[in-house]
């Protein structure tokens, strides 16, 4: 009667726990594209139609953007392979001093705001930027060297830095993780090191490559703050950044929806790939955990290998120079000010007294943009709270669920996964439209439904996997000691839970900080967040205020996720939380 008074109470959990979760995660999702999908296929009449449709395919126009965005997205995803591989290899096979710093580095893409590398980009590759100054005093040249700004070159070269950590991180983790018996196998029967590699050990690195590889083709092909501050004009505009124009430039919202469809498809095609593709390569490397002997690493000091020591050196030195240097440009800039009628410059905390007053010395730089940084952070808080909500309820049910059940509803929530934020935005601005006719207006509110949306996912992938090991092993513990339900989800799992809970929590939390493409669609002048303002400083030159606010961000973002991770450690030292590049 008791176990069966138990399974009672977890049905009635679980069905709560699931109505709950999704009946708050479908209207923040399928509502906003329902109403693209809704604008795309109607238009201003009342009826189903094709033809808005029909229009945007027939247009040349139009098929030079795809063509470009997939482009682009193809470049940029060659050379991030290009560059993480090399450094994959060398994080897997050998020890080495810097490796620790280099690993610490991969997770910049997860944590560092888009805006804030196209900032740094302009700051230290454009035509006044420290590389060319450098080159220019070095050779006394009188005009830049090199001029890559706001052509197709920057687009790649921004990507690539933004991008190839995530290839470094997935890759070097699987191949590390590689039995070398078959390789040792195949040095016994007299084959070489190429010939090995390329029979051996390349096709098993394939499913990680390409899952890794897909992951920044999406990326890229949804990038929108990269393309549309770097690409200058025009001749590189692609889907997203054509949504945008169309929706707040244009007002055009007919042709934005269509646009929005047609990046749908590939962007549903292309993360569709990369599941089916992540899916073999988790069951492949599940299969060779179980059997394998982890070569150990080799140390540069051991005989036969000193000659290695120079390159992994120099690979390590560009790749952390080619990570931090604009970063650390925009950090210097921020505190410099100009020397008028020369490139002299000195030293203060002009630009940052200026952030939070009316006037320094005459007209204010950033108006309200305290108010900007205040915003970032009630929105973030708020984002973090619901989301973090919203995933408990639904990682308990998964918990609890058949696997069948608990993989489709795996599936719903990765759903948010393939529509990129400027399409979530765009859906989120045609609500806000429909809202403003009841006299209803709030774009603080739909900035933070479209970043609880944004950030699930990741949050979701995060901790249901710990969730559900909790509830194999402890949970049924408790029910046999005659705990209820309630009493073992809030005394066993949750303090089980914390430390990967907090991790997840520090992550979106940064996330909803430094985003930017469904807060620029949502964003007016009363409601601006961080990244927004410094949209509009860069905009308008002003490269210095946008560096003190830029500043401000990063340093807030790491100091949080240090104050959050210290007390994590605190909390449970003895639970190691999931990886924010493990989210992939």
């Amino acid at each position: 009667m008791k176990k069966r008074t138990v399974s009672h109470k977890n049905n009635v959990s679980l069905s709560f726990s699931l109505l709950a979760g999704m009946g708050i995660l479908i209207p923040l999702f399928f509502l906003p594209v329902g109403f693209i999908l809704f604008k795309g296929f109607t238009g201003e009449g009342s009826g189903f139609s094709f033809s808005l449709l029909r229009e945007q395919l027939s247009s040349p126009y139009i098929w030079r953007i795809t063509y470009f965005t997939l482009k682009q997205a193809f470049w940029s995803t060659v050379l991030s392979l290009l560059i993480a591989l090399p450094g994959a290899y060398l994080l897997s096979h050998f020890s080495f001093f810097g490796k620790k710093l280099l690993k610490s580095l991969s997770v910049i893409p997860f944590v560092l705001p888009p805006i804030l590398v196209v900032l740094g980009f302009v700051i230290f590759y454009g035509n006044s930027g420290y590389i060319n100054r450098f080159l220019m005093n070095l050779f006394d040249l009188s005009d830049p060297p090199l001029r890559i700004l706001y052509s197709f070159k920057a687009i790649i070269l921004a990507h690539s830095f933004y991008n190839f950590p995530i290839i470094l991180r997935v890759v070097s983790s699987y191949w590390e993780g590689l039995s070398d018996t078959e390789e040792k196998a195949a040095y016994s029967l007299g084959a070489k090191r190429i010939r090995v590699f390329f029979t051996v050990t390349l096709p098993r690195l394939i499913p990680s490559i390409i899952s890794s590889a897909s992951i920044v083709f999406l990326f890229c092909f949804t990038s929108f703050a990269v393309i549309l501050v770097l690409g200058g004009g025009p001749q590189f505009t692609t889907l997203e950044v054509e949504i945008y124009r169309q929706a707040r430039i244009s007002f055009n919202l007919d042709t934005a929806a269509v646009l929005t469809i047609i990046s749908l498809v590939f962007s549903i095609t292309i993360f569709l790939f990369h599941q089916h593709i992540q899916h073999r390569y988790t069951a492949a490397g599940n299969t060779v955990s179980v059997l394998r002997e982890s070569p150990s690493l080799m140390s540069l000091g051991q005989k036969g290998k000193r000659f290695l020591y120079l390159p992994i050196m120099l690979y390590s030195a560009l790749a952390v120079f080619f990570l931090l240097a604009p970063i650390i440009s925009v950090i210097i800039t921020s505190f410099q000010v100009p020397i008028h009628r020369t490139q002299e410059v000195t030293y203060s905390l002009k630009w940052y007294r200026s952030l939070f007053s009316s006037a320094y010395g005459g007209p204010a730089i950033i108006s309200g943009s305290a108010r900007s940084i205040i915003n970032s952070f009630t929105i973030a808080s708020a984002s973090m709270l619901v989301t973090t909500f919203i995933t408990l309820l639904l990682s308990f049910s998964s918990a609890r669920m058949s696997k069948t059940y608990s993989r489709i509803l795996e599936i719903i929530s990765m759903l948010p996964m393939m529509v990129s934020s400027v399409i979530l935005g765009l859906g989120y601005f045609l609500i806000a439209k429909e809202m403003q006719k009841v006299g209803f207006s709030s774009p603080r509110i739909m900035i933070i439904g479209a970043h609880v949306v944004i950030t699930f996912p990741f949050l979701y992938k995060t901790i249901t996997p710990v969730f559900k090991e909790i509830h194999k092993t402890y949970s049924p513990a408790s029910y046999v000691l005659g705990a209820a339900p309630l009493k073992t989800i809030l005394k066993v799992e949750l303090p089980i839970l914390r430390s990967t809970l907090i991790s997840g929590m520090i992550f979106i939390f940064a996330i909803s900080m430094g985003e930017f493409n469904a807060a620029l669609i949502l964003s007016n002048s009363q409601v601006e967040t961080i990244p927004i303002t410094m949209y509009r400083l860069i905009g308008s030159y002003n490269f210095y205020g946008a560096c003190a606010l830029g500043t401000i961000l990063m340093v807030s973002s790491l100091g949080i996720f240090y104050f959050f991770d210290t007390a994590r450690k605190r909390t449970s030292p003895e639970i190691s939380s999931s990886s924010v590049g493990d989210v992939f």
